[in-house]
């Protein structure tokens, strides 16, 4: 089974599943993370410092659906709709509390170290951009 790490800020309080609003997370690699689309993955935080601690995995989630999203270079986000010519700008408030996040600032400055391009949305549940 795969796994994904993840901060230990967007794990609930009891330590067993993802906070509560974190309907999915987003990934570099679309490429990748496509091939993973319906199938179950292991959540990880590290014990320690990453790379060179023990993963503890807290809770398995089946990634429902994989999207394609635009990250350009004035932290937009941009959905790509089926693979089509066709892009609309997605609200980067609502992308980014459903992707755990309280406030914009704190989303926008997470996405900062990452290259501008093609990323995926990994979602746990039906919803969809």
């Amino acid at each position: 089974m795969n796994r994904i790490s993840f901060n230990p800020r967007f794990v609930n309080e009891a330590g067993n599943d993802l906070i509560p609003g974190k309907i999915h997370t987003i990934r570099q690699n679309y490429e990748y993370w496509k091939k993973f689309e319906g199938k179950e993955v292991a959540l990880f935080t590290w014990e320690g410092k990453p790379y060179k601690s023990k993963q503890k995995v807290f809770c398995v989630k089946k990634i429902v659906n994989v999207q394609e999203i635009i990250l350009n270079y004035n932290t937009s986000f941009y959905l790509s709709i089926e693979d089509l010519s066709i892009n609309k700008q997605i609200d980067t408030g609502f992308l980014g509390r459903n992707d755990g996040f309280d406030y914009l600032f704190e989303f926008v400055r997470w996405f900062e170290k990452y290259p501008f391009g093609k990323m995926a949305i990994l979602h746990f549940t039906e919803f969809r951009y």
